[in-house]
């Protein structure tokens, strides 16, 4: 079963409170946050559900529900949800297994016992050994295993796998959205506050000098979300090495060292971390850090010199996988995206570490992802089928929602940049009038197209051929031509744009997903 935070755990309670639809807004306001943020946690109560006979409907206009087969099925939701109460503190019991799996990561690979954790999270063992199963279900798809044995319970797996594991607990709980006016150097305030609260302030305050010092001498700054991610494992890192923990791998140690700028830093970082911990490491350590380095996203500022970017962090796989996905991307939409340019730098940078982070088997959390499904879904499965396509042939990890999510964003914003330059066509029932104030408001909607011509409806036929517009847009009923035809009202209001744009985009969208989804079936 999906583990869900506490704020999900209130959400879903006051769901099970309503016999009516409640709207975003009104959930938003109960419990203090966005209204994106209450889709977001909605899209992972449904997930949370998927096994149950339950889900969350949606009505337009009206808000959403919890709705079940029976009433059986909600008394028996709310039973268990009112069940996974910590009587000591009254922490929910997804709250206490998310402590419980987080504690078991950190100590592996020393064992405790039921008792133990009975005692430690004041509940029953058989409270405790029902945890136990949901956390082992979370596991395992990890590639760790929950070991029970006559000496201990334990967490079983490598060191890569175990702060992956923990690294993944941690973002959960981070509040990435949570409003503050101090800025904690790169970290948003959600990080810092949850990074805080984990490993304390002193260690985390080492870290921001540790990453800046790392730039500086990289000349180049990471990705936000690359750079939370290296922070956080260096935290894990330092922890559990703290506590004595670490999980040796030996293949890094017999491996040649690269000769590259990135492994000479990862190196001094290695010597600073030691000095700081009074501690010393394993050589696989610098390993560790240099494949965070090189898989990590660099932060590309508009109207940089190109010519600043490192060549290292191109290569020639990278030019040859981004030219394969605009390719196909641009085959899926029947759309030529291929002479892109922004498109096509954004990618290339972007996909290098990719290769990376799925070579070295390393997971990068997309903050944005239910966003990104919510407002552009048909980019969203567009993308994911052109990824499909282009790395199937790679025996490598499969690419995840989150590393898919990232490149959508890139191809939506290279579709958007395709109907900024348009030669459109008039019509209007006189073929003058109204037709220069729809023209003018047109122009100030999309200031970058070309107005060829405004005509009268029957002229459209001969115009249309002789002039080849990519639009027409019309205020009237006009014979069936090839070209693409938008009605419009003369004024030009909020939904005819809408329309102007679905006919460009969406409904091109939507036909390229209706049309490979039925090539699939």
């Amino acid at each position: 079963m999906k583990m869900i935070t506490s704020r999900q755990h209130k959400l879903l309670r006051i769901l099970l409170q309503q016999r009516e639809y409640s709207t975003l807004f009104c959930l938003a306001e109960r419990l203090g946050v966005s209204k994106k943020t209450i889709q977001r946690d909605l899209n992972i109560i449904n997930e949370y559900l998927s096994e149950s006979n339950i889900h969350v409907d949606t009505k337009a206009g009206a808000g959403v529900l919890l709705v079940a087969g029976s009433t059986t099925d909600l008394l028996q939701l709310e039973q268990q949800i009112n069940g996974e109460t910590d009587e000591a503190d009254g922490v929910m019991g997804h709250t206490r297994r998310i402590k419980i799996a987080s504690w078991l990561l950190s100590e592996t690979p020393k064992e405790t016992s039921i008792n133990k954790l009975s005692e430690r999270y004041f509940i029953s063992n058989a409270s405790i050994v029902n945890d136990l199963r949901i956390i082992e279900d979370w596991i395992t798809p990890l590639g760790l295993q929950l070991i029970r044995s006559q000496s201990g319970t334990r967490i079983k797996g490598n060191e890569n796998n175990v702060r992956q594991a923990m690294a993944a607990l941690i973002n959960g709980l981070m509040n990435h959205q949570d409003p503050g006016t101090v800025n904690h150097s790169r970290l948003d305030q959600g990080s810092y506050k949850g990074l805080v609260q984990y490993f304390g302030v002193d260690d985390v305050a080492f870290v921001q000098v540790l990453l800046q010092e790392m730039e500086q001498e990289l000349s180049y700054p990471l990705g936000e979300p690359y750079y939370i991610n290296i922070f956080t494992h260096i935290l894990i890192m330092m922890h559990r090495r703290t506590r004595g923990n670490l999980l040796s791998n030996p293949d890094h140690v017999a491996a040649q060292p690269p000769e590259d700028s990135a492994f000479i830093v990862a190196n001094k970082m290695v010597e600073k971390i030691e000095q700081h911990i009074h501690l010393s490491l394993p050589e696989d350590e610098v390993w560790f850090i240099y494949q965070y380095i090189i898989s990590s996203g660099v932060l590309v500022v508009e109207n940089q010199s190109h010519s600043l970017l490192h060549t290292e962090l191109l290569s020639d796989q990278a030019r040859d996988i981004t030219l394969r996905l605009v390719t196909r991307f641009s085959q899926l939409i029947n759309i030529d995206l291929v002479s892109d340019t922004q498109l096509y730098e954004g990618l290339v940078v972007h996909i290098r570490p990719l290769i990376n982070r799925l070579h070295y088997k390393i997971v990068i959390r997309n903050p944005l992802l239910d966003d990104i499904k919510n407002e552009i879904a048909d980019v969203y499965q567009l993308t994911r089928i052109a990824v499909e396509n282009i790395f199937i042939t790679n025996a490598q990890q499969s690419v995840s929602d989150d590393e898919v999510g990232y490149l959508a964003v890139h191809f939506q914003a290279a579709i958007e940049r395709q109907i900024t330059h348009k030669r459109v066509l008039l019509v209007c029932s006189t073929g003058v009038g109204t037709s220069h104030l729809l023209k003018s408001r047109i122009l100030r909607a999309f200031p970058d197209w070309e107005i060829v011509a405004a005509v009268p409806s029957d002229s459209l036929p001969s115009v249309s051929q002789q002039l080849a517009p990519d639009l027409v847009i019309s205020t009237v009923h006009v014979p069936e031509i090839e070209t693409p035809v938008v009605y419009v009202t003369a004024f030009l209001n909020d939904a005819d744009l809408q329309r102007v744009t679905d006919k460009l985009i969406t409904e091109k969208l939507h036909q390229a997903c209706d049309a490979y989804a039925v090539i699939r079936s």
